[in-house]
């Protein structure tokens, strides 16, 4: 379930005299998105002048995320004076948000070459090496730029994300936790280290961590998604309910937090709301089984037995050797009185599970609400033998109660005109009150 934001930020070229900014974050898998600024290099780098108008030229191209035009800006430079070590560094930048890694890690090792404590340059080599899976030779740079500048905070979480992938959980933890607190509101550091705890069972910390990174980023969806599960099971549906709501809110396509929020609405008795997000559900991914069962399950409570049963029809086509697949679906056909169909599905549910003690009881119930008193009584004391061998007690009474009732003939009072009064009709049992099997899974 969980998604880390793996995404490695570049520094980008938006100085005030060397003061530094640092990318945007973006989903893991993505490139990085350059923060868009205006801001210009200020002073010279080059004391030849063509070399300091191609460099000013490849700052601006860059400012405007042209990389392309920022590297032939940044080449042009270096031709003039090839000794900029700007110049080096902010090519290897332009390389690498077109995808060039290892290109770019020969620029920002010539860049470190002509200026060894530029710290930037030890994080962004080590950037490359990551998305090259050198993640050694990656975290080395990012401890050599740390020892540059300490306050380096991206260092510190791309060097979590670097150590998390080697297994060092306590080391990562540490990582991330130390580029928290050097930036209180780096969301996807609060993000990565609220899975980690979660995944070590630490979940009233895990939940804190999340929070915080909701309320750093309210637009980072999967920290919404998270929180949410894990406050499903912590029990607090409330607010559950709320933070996966904003998670829909934000990624309406997101079907995993469709879904949960479907069984938290589930659970808290609005079937209604359940059914409409398992519909989405299954609008956004047809071949969801268990969105299915589950709206088909929601509608039942809800009283909607057609649309029940159609739900259920397609849990059977998806997956048609699933004997829960039929046995549901008899349940919402038997409840929607079209009892033929009933006893077709009850009898493939026992046909693909021959054990079926409940498939066997509800079938002799249609049975004899299909007027096949005979037949419904040979499923019922079949019924008790399965229910007796599972040690059921509880249900051997209410088959005992139901067969008497049957098999019980009518008394007749004398009347004046002796006329025979109708067969008493058996009560239900409670088994036919019960939701359809409703496996919620988180």
């Amino acid at each position: 379930m969980f998604k880390h934001y793996t995404q490695l930020p570049l520094f980008a070229a938006a100085f005030i005299t060397l003061s530094l900014t640092t990318a945007g974050h973006a989903f893991a898998g993505k490139l990085p998105q350059h923060a868009q600024n205006k801001q210009r290099v200020e002073g010279l780098y080059s004391g030849n002048l063509n070399a300091a108008s191609y460099f000013q030229r490849g700052v601006t191209q860059y400012n405007r995320s042209d990389f392309k035009g920022a590297e032939l800006a940044f080449r042009k430079a270096l031709e003039f004076d090839p000794l900029i070590p700007m110049a080096r560094y902010l090519l290897g930048n332009s390389l690498l948000e077109q995808g060039q890694a290892s290109q770019a890690s020969e620029q920002y090792q010539l860049a470190i070459g002509l200026d060894p404590t530029m710290a930037e340059a030890y994080y962004n080599l080590g950037l490359t090496l990551h998305r090259q899976n050198n993640t050694r030779e990656a975290i080395t740079r990012y401890q050599q730029a740390l020892s540059l500048n300490p306050n380096l905070a991206p260092a510190h979480y791309n060097m979590g994300l670097a150590f998390e992938s080697q297994g060092r959980i306590e080391d990562a933890v540490s990582e991330y936790a130390e580029a928290i607190r050097l930036n209180p509101n780096y969301a996807v550091a609060q993000y990565n280290l609220g899975l980690l705890l979660a995944k070590r069972n630490q979940t009233e910390p895990a939940i804190t961590a999340l929070r915080q990174a909701v309320t750093s980023n309210p637009n980072l969806v999967q920290a919404h998604y998270q929180l949410g599960l894990l406050l499903v099971n912590e029990g607090q549906l409330d607010e559950a309910r709320q933070t996966l709501k904003t998670a829909t809110e934000l990624d309406p396509n997101l079907a995993s937090a469709q879904y949960q929020l479907g069984v938290v609405y589930a659970a808290q008795g609005a079937y209604s709301a359940a059914s409409r997000r398992f519909q989405e559900v299954t609008t956004l991914e047809p071949e969801n089984v268990e969105a299915y069962r589950q709206l088909g399950a929601a509608l039942t409570q809800d009283g909607q037995y057609k649309k029940a049963a159609a739900a259920f029809e397609s849990v059977v086509r998806l997956v048609p050797s699933d004997p829960m697949a039929h046995y549901n679906l008899a349940v919402a056909l038997q409840r929607a009185e079209r009892y033929p169909e009933a006893i077709v599905q009850y009898q493939e549910a026992i046909l693909l599970k021959p054990n079926f003690s409940e498939a066997f009881y509800n079938l002799g119930i249609v049975l004899e609400q299909s007027q096949q008193r005979d037949q419904a009584l040979t499923y019922l004391r079949k019924a008790r033998d399965l229910f007796s061998q599972q040690g059921n007690l509880a249900k051997i009474s209410e088959v005992d109660q139901y067969v008497q009732q049957l098999t019980t003939p009518v008394t007749l009072s004398p009347v004046v005109q002796p006329t025979r009064p109708p067969a008493a009709q058996p009560q239900q049992p409670s088994f036919l009150r019960q939701t359809p099997s409703n496996r919620r899974g988180f």
